[in-house]
């Protein structure tokens, strides 16, 4: 079965896109303009036709630089659980009440085992 070109694309498909663009741009197949211009242009794409144009120029998809067990869905959880506690910070700071740290450390920790149960880390 052969996938059509004209078929909408998929947060999924968007996902792998960005990261496949990521390790062209970590190995110095791309500037860090043209990586923020074509990751935008994967937001915008419609289709697989649109999203493939992103990667016309480049050759097949180098293998991935993160090791097999940790992989992006660390990383990508690590910056999640940083930027939820940076939030915390300043509201704690802005609002004078430090529940709110305690709230939003619960948010993440909730964010980040919902994430390890559905095999996103």
């Amino acid at each position: 079965m052969s996938e059509s070109p004209d078929v909408r694309v998929s947060a999924g498909e968007r996902e792998r896109a960005l990261d496949e663009l990521s390790r062209h741009f970590s190995i110095g197949r791309l500037t860090a303009i043209e990586f923020g211009e074509r990751a935008a242009r994967v937001w915008e794409a419609g289709d697989r036709r649109q999203l493939a144009e992103m990667f016309a120029d480049l050759p097949a998809p180098p293998p991935p630089t993160t090791p097999a067990i940790g992989g992006v869905g660390v990383a990508r959880s690590a910056v999640r659980a940083g930027l939820i506690v940076l939030l915390a910070i300043v509201t704690w700071f802005g609002l004078g009440n430090p529940e709110w740290l305690l709230l939003l450390a619960a948010v993440a920790v909730t964010v980040l085992l919902y994430q390890r149960v559905r095999g996103r880390t």
